[in-house]
């Protein structure tokens, strides 16, 4: 029974453990260039204009949402008068929406690998003899008789079992660390660039009487 063991160093010789380990860092490093370059492509197509036909540098212009809004403003016909101006708001879109930024943080690697080997051969095999004499000795008066009878049975049992079993399990975390330092620098800048501009001469806003009821639009 000895004999039959598995050697248990030997189930781990040949193992690939560069491939087991290397693998999935390899793995991991082309998914953070595809990232990268995932969040590269936003702010080129999200960001910018596609470029003219004619313009060497390949770069279009910044994409903007513009708003227009009308603000109050002091009157300036009128002494404490009250007066609407139309504004408009020019805001790059890059300002305005979330860039995506997502990067692999940590990789695990977990590799198990157990070897369980208990043999228990299992054979069964039942065998029986009967045998039986009956002989008379004796002479004149005297005889006698003699009968001789009997039994054989043998039974043979063993078992034989064999199990051998490996884990692998990879883990890979990923999440957005938010915008790189660089491109909040730009978003700053931008933003601070952004500030209404009038569009249209300040407008005086009838005044209305204390006495005469308000309309009531929700009607």
């Amino acid at each position: 029974m000895a004999d039959e063991l598995v050697n248990m160093s030997s189930q781990f010789k040949g193992l690939p453990m560069g491939d087991l380990i290397g693998s999935p860092l390899q793995a991991a490093c082309e998914a953070q260039v595809k990232l990268a370059q995932a969040t590269a492509d936003f702010i080129k197509v999200i960001g910018f204009m596609p470029p003219a036909a004619n313009d060497p540098t390949g770069v279009g212009a910044t994409r903007t949402a513009q708003f227009r809004f009308k603000r109050p403003v002091d009157d300036p016909t009128k002494t404490g008068g009250i007066a609407e101006e139309d504004v408009e708001l020019e805001v790059p879109l890059l300002a305005i929406v979330k860039v995506p930024n997502l990067s692999i943080t940590r990789v695990d690697i977990l590799f198990d690998m157990e070897v369980r080997s208990s043999f228990s051969s299992t054979e069964s095999e039942d065998k029986k003899g009967e045998f039986s004499a009956e002989m008379s000795i004796g002479w004149g008066i005297f005889k006698a008789t003699a009968k001789v009878s009997g039994s054989v049975a043998t039974h043979k049992e063993n078992t034989r079992k064999s199990d051998n079993s490996a884990k692998y399990h990879v883990e890979v975390h990923a999440e957005d660390n938010g915008m790189p330092e660089g491109l909040a620098r730009v978003m700053d800048i931008l933003q601070s660039a952004c500030a209404p501009r009038r569009i249209s001469a300040p407008t005086p806003v009838p005044e209305t009487d204390p006495k005469q009821p308000v309309a009531d639009d929700t009607k």
